[in-house]
Parts: C-alpha cells; structure tokens; sequence
C-alpha cells in the first residue's frame, strides 16, 4: 500500500488519529489500510514484540450504550481462542482515548473482492480450494463457540503463497449486534446483503449455519461470476432472499460436477435446518471435491525417478573448536528481527563441515514445518521467524550432483521465559519430532 501524503483523522474525541501516533503505549500508526462505517484499519508496528500488526480502531460513538466495553472484551476474548492459520490471529484489544481498538494479524495479500475483480469466474479447483480454506476456519471458529456472522469476499484474504485468511471472527458478530437487528423493511441490514443468510434480515441473530450460508453464496459467487442473489439495491436483494430460493447454480456456469451444485444448494437453502448441520461436514465434502479435481487434473505419463540420494557419513569424528565466524550471535530486545541480525554468513559443525548461507528470508512462523510443531509455536504466541538456507562448501563430504542443505530457523517469542519453555519442550523431543535447537 502507497501513501501519497500524510494521513490524519480525527477520532470522536477530537483527539488526532495520525502516522506516527502511538496507541497504548506501544503500537505506532504507519498507515492507514480501511476506513469503514464503524472504524478504520491500520498497519502499526508493535514496539514490544517489534512486528507488524493491523490495528483496528472501533468508532462506537453513536451508539451511546453502556453495556458496549463489556461486550466487546467479551466477544474479543471470544476471538482470541481461535487458533487457526486460515484464521488473522487477534492478539491484543483494549481502550484508547475512549476508542475501543483492536490488534490483529497483519495479512499481506488480496481481499476475495479484489481477486474475483481480476479474475471472475474462478477455475473450479481455486474456487474448491478458496472455499475450502474458508470452511477450515469456520469449523475452527464454531468449535470455539465463535460465529463470524459476515462472511463475504471483503473478508477473505488470498495471501501471495495462497493461503486462505479469514479477518473479523468475532468482531463482526459483535459490531452487527451494536445495532438493532433489521427488520426487511429497514435500511439496516444485520450482514452484507449479497451474501448475509435470510434469518440474519429477520428478527433472529442466526447461528453457525448463517456462516454455511454466506460459504454457500462466496462458492456461488467464485463458480458463477455473480452473487446468488443481486438487485437495484441492498432491500430489493434482501426481499428475493426472503421470498424466493436460490437460483441453480449451473444455470449460470455448466459442465460443474453435480456434486458442486448439490452442495452449493444445500448451502444456499432458505430454511436454516435443510442446510448442512456443522462446517466440519460440509468440509468434508470439500475435501472430496478436492481429491477428485486432483485426480482429473493428476498427468497420465509415468513419473520419472528421484535423483539418487548420496547416504551420510556418519563416521565418528572429534569435535572441533568453532570457526571464528561461527555462531557467535548473541542477541537482545533491540536486535533487528533480520537474517543479517541474527545468522552468521559461516559456520563449521562439529564434524569439520563448512556451511555458507546462500539464502535467507523473515516469515510467518506457520511456515516452520509440520501441523504440530506450528500447533506449539502458536500457542507459545510465536508469530515470525527468521529463516536461512546453507549449502556444504567444497570438502570431503560434498559432491556437486547431490549438495547438502541445512535449514537454520530462529524463533521471537513474547519473552525469555517463553522461549526457554519452548526450547525445553521442542529441543527435549517433546513432540513427535527430533530437533536440535
């Protein structure tokens, strides 16, 4: 994102709302992402754990009600609980200047909004996979108790290694449920019309079956090129919501696999109790879809061999004093989180090896390796880690057909406490891995 002069509000204190501004003493402005009816969007930089965040400053002036502060912690404690990483993670919410903020997961990518802009309709294995990502968060979410109520492309965010990410859980429940539930007649809608399950523009909230709906018309929307449901204005889609069925979807897009369109009607289904009964359902049909794509697209030609793969030496061998380029890093809180900061350009192991960087890159943490071990890390609140790529030089060991690479990861945690827990539990082979840390 490009800014091309300074950014500055004001929030409804009239206090000034500017890059540069810190918020609770700790997160600094760098830009503004968003602005909306309730708020805007930030990008910040977290001074404490020194990372980049999204800060989301909630406007609730004109709603005026007392019960709001202990509403919004609740449904922000309620978020916090989800541990996904097809979900933004909220890592921070409380009161500044008598705004409510929020601190989230800084996702560098695209909205679903601005892909299907680009690219409409969707192949159908993307369009499998995007919903399928998005239904992974819906389970995590409801096994947590937590309905995001405002499912939509706007919402959904394709990251450029095309991870899914759902933003808002929670929070948009909770900001819908600042206003008065709409009635049909009123200009209020309680979701985005295109997408929002009828029960939502009634009397009632909805539940996790409102979120199968809105899965329902992003699916739609991905295969078709068009909301289910579209009209002059929000009433008018919101009135054929209530009064008529969804349209067949291969009646805008055919030669879909009839186990799509069956889905996606039983998804758009008026009566909440004809829908599917949990996301964990419903994405276990995903997933078939997503085999059988896999199959129709899988090459029919043989695959060739793997390369040969040269054994290890593992010949015992003296240790050897480090090389004086080794790991001689010793780091504190103001140490950039960088590669240059953190790794050495050379090192020799203990079985005089010789490694080289040749690579090197800072990222999310949820890259690291295997489910359980990205499990852990998250529930110890590592979100970033700095990664680099050595090959063996030239020596005894290494042939140029078939080089050696060793993976150096360094983890941030929130303290050094944490970290040493993580060392002992990771390090010790406390899961079902074996690492040397």
């Amino acid at each position: 994102v490009s800014y091309a002069g300074p950014c500055h509000v004001t929030d409804r204190q009239g206090a000034d709302v500017e890059r540069g501004k810190l918020i609770a003493d700790r997160y600094e402005l760098i830009g503004r992402l968003g602005r909306g009816g309730m708020g805007e969007v930030w990008a910040a930089r977290d001074r404490v754990l020194h990372r980049e965040v999204a800060l989301k400053l909630l406007d609730l002036d004109r709603l005026a009600r007392a019960d709001l502060p202990r509403r919004f912690e609740r449904e922000a404690v309620a978020a916090a609980q989800i541990a996904h990483p097809n979900v933004a993670a909220l890592y921070d919410r409380g009161t500044h200047d008598d705004v409510l903020f929020l601190v989230m997961e800084k996702v560098d990518g695209q909205t679903l909004t601005a892909c299907l802009q680009a690219e409409s309709p969707f192949p159908l294995t993307r369009a499998v996979a995007v919903a399928d990502g998005v239904c992974a968060a819906l389970e995590a979410a409801h096994r947590a108790q937590v309905i995001h109520y405002d499912i939509k492309p706007h919402n959904v965010i394709l990251t450029g290694d095309g991870l899914v990410k759902v933003i808002d859980f929670g929070i948009a429940g909770f900001v819908q449920a600042a206003f008065t539930v709409a009635r049909s007649s009123q200009l209020t809608p309680a979701g985005t019309p295109e997408f929002g399950a009828p029960e939502q523009f009634l009397t009632e909230r909805g539940d996790e079956r409102s979120d199968l709906y809105a899965l329902g018309g992003m699916l739609f929307a991905m295969l078709a090129g068009r909301p289910p449901f579209t009209g002059h204005n929000s009433i008018a889609v919101v009135r054929r919501k209530l009064d008529e069925e969804a349209p067949p979807l291969d009646a805008f897009r055919s030669g879909l696999p009839p186990e799509v369109t069956a889905l996606v009607a039983e998804l758009l289904e008026r009566d909440p109790d004809r829908r599917p009964a949990s996301a964990q359902q419903v994405r276990q049909r995903l997933q078939a879809l997503l085999a059988s794509c896999a199959a129709a697209e899988a090459p029919t030609a043989a695959t060739p061999p793997p390369p040969p793969t040269r054994l290890m030496d593992d010949t015992p061998r003296a240790p050897r004093p480090p090389s004086p380029d080794s790991w001689n890093r010793a780091s504190t809180d103001e140490t950039p989180f960088t590669p240059d900061a953190l790794l050495p350009r050379r090192f020799t192991n203990d079985v005089d090896i010789e490694f080289a960087r040749i690579a090197e890159d800072t990222r999310l943490s949820r890259e690291a390796g295997p489910s359980d071990l990205v499990r852990e890390l998250t529930r110890r609140d590592c979100s970033e880690m700095v990664a680099g790529v050595y090959a063996e030089q030239p020596g005894p060991h290494a042939t140029p057909e078939n080089p050696v690479l060793v993976s150096v990861q360094v983890f941030a945690f929130p303290d050094a406490a944490t970290a040493a827990d993580a060392h002992g539990y990771l390090g010790d082979g406390g899961g079902a891995w074996h690492l040397t840390i």
